[in-house]
């Protein structure tokens, strides 16, 4: 008998338990609200540096993430930590977008259009990667006496903390992005004129 079904079966059952956590989803809705607000913070969407790369066959060191230029070096280090972080949850979706290819080629997606589903994929997979942390955060945390009691508070107030963080989301995101955009490219390295 194959191996294969019974790793599904245990991965199956993990994402079950997994996704059923507390601390494990506050940790993933934390983690994204940190995605999306070091991607408002980047410079503004430019599709013609998009276009330029995708004409260029990718000798620019600029990549796109979600439309806006992408080099580590210029961005911020907020921005340079989460991705650092999150760089297993990234390697990971590179299989991912590969099978997505065929689908970016019948709909005739470039590389600007491309590049929010990209940041859509890495924002799915990472928050795999931080369920897994925060599932594992919890079983730690319960073998702990203290660490029980935390827990206890966090399952007592998780609802008024999730909507506290979706709150900050929905209120910073588009105050972060409209002073990103205010302020136009970050660096000059990245732009396209």
């Amino acid at each position: 008998m194959s191996p294969a079904p019974a790793v599904f079966t245990k991965s199956a059952r993990f994402l079950s338990e997994a996704s059923r956590n507390r601390l494990a989803w506050l940790i993933v809705f934390l983690h994204a609200t940190s995605f999306l607000l070091a991607i408002a913070n980047m410079s503004p969407p430019s599709p013609g540096l998009a276009n330029f790369i995708e004409q260029s066959r990718g000798s620019s060191t600029t990549a796109i993430l979600a439309g806006r230029p992408f080099h580590f070096h210029y961005e911020s280090f907020s921005l340079q930590i989460l991705f650092l972080v999150d760089l297993p949850s990234e390697l990971a979706s590179v299989p991912v977008a590969f099978l997505l290819l065929p689908v970016f080629k019948l709909f005739h997606l470039g590389r600007f259009t491309g590049s929010y589903i990209g940041a859509g994929i890495v924002l799915v997979v990472s928050s795999m990667q931080w369920l897994t942390i925060g599932y594992r955060a919890d079983k730690w945390l319960g073998s702990k006496v203290w660490g029980s009691a935390l827990l206890r508070r966090i399952d007592r107030s998780f609802t008024m903390v999730t909507i506290l963080i979706f709150l900050l989301t929905a209120s910073s995101v588009p105050f972060i992005n409209t002073g990103s955009r205010r302020l136009g490219l970050h660096h000059a390295a990245t732009s396209f004129r």
